[in-house]
């Protein structure tokens, strides 16, 4: 899954500016950010009926160029032939460097946010 970055929109014009800056996630390089994944507990996932079910969700983000391994929780929902599946999941910015070192913006910045994914898949 990719999410372009330049894509964010923001209340303030200067808050879209610092957030596209090279200083922070210079969506210029870094157009892109990737979450590549799968579900690693499918055996406990019941594909022929309808329902919410627990899922881990395992695999690789990356985020200006840095790639760290991820493991979080998430939920697949069997509605009919629609497979849905949903997590949530919190992201150091630090770890991906991406940190304003110092000035305003780095006091206005959260150092964590809440990632949240969303697929459908619906065959044909």
């Amino acid at each position: 899954m990719l999410q372009p970055m330049q894509g964010f929109e923001f209340e303030k014009a200067l808050m879209q500016k610092h957030f596209n800056s090279d200083k922070f996630l210079n969506t210029q390089e870094f157009p892109k950010a990737k979450l590549k994944a799968k579900i690693t507990n499918l055996d406990q996932i019941n594909f022929a009926k309808d329902g919410t079910y627990a899922a881990v969700v395992e695999g690789e983000l990356t985020i200006k160029g840095v790639t760290k391994p991820i493991k979080e929780k998430g939920t697949v929902t069997i509605k009919g032939n629609v497979i849905e599946v949903k997590s949530k999941f919190n992201v150091t910015l630090d770890d991906y460097g991406v940190a304003f070192e110092k000035g305003k913006p780095s006091t206005n910045i959260a150092k964590t946010v809440e990632v949240t994914m969303q697929c459908e898949y619906q065959p044909e």
